[in-house]
């Protein structure tokens, strides 16, 4: 693995994308949607394409599970803003990515801990 700069504005998309799989999962079982709200680490390796490990700082957003869909959380129209107290967890997520292969992304996420609300990441 070779490190990358977490504070790359393309690794903030690749975390938006990954959280629609957290916020259809079991991982983020409220009732809010979670959005990412900074990148802490960021490693590439190549393989067959290029396999991204991040972890991830995610948040609790104002927008409740079925009043909005996953898609529609980053839209504008959705107005989807952190909760001023929100939920916070720490994720690793693992992207494989094959650009040649209309655009092959393969994501999986795990949620490795809780943060504390006093908890300065």
């Amino acid at each position: 693995w070779t490190e990358q700069d977490a504070s790359d504005p393309q690794h903030m998309e690749r975390a938006w994308k990954a959280a629609m799989k957290i916020n259809d999962q079991a991982a983020n079982n409220g009732p809010y949607h979670m959005m990412p709200i900074k990148v802490i680490s960021a490693k590439s390796q190549v393989v067959a394409g290029i396999k991204w490990n991040f972890e991830v700082l995610y948040g609790e957003t104002q927008c409740k599970k079925g009043d909005v869909s996953e898609n529609e959380i980053k839209s504008s129209n959705a107005d989807c803003k952190l909760k001023e107290n929100p939920q916070r967890a720490i994720y690793k997520v693992v992207l494989w990515e094959k650009p040649w292969e209309d655009n092959f992304e393969q994501y999986s996420v795990e949620k490795v801990r809780n943060v504390e609300a006093s908890e300065t990441i």
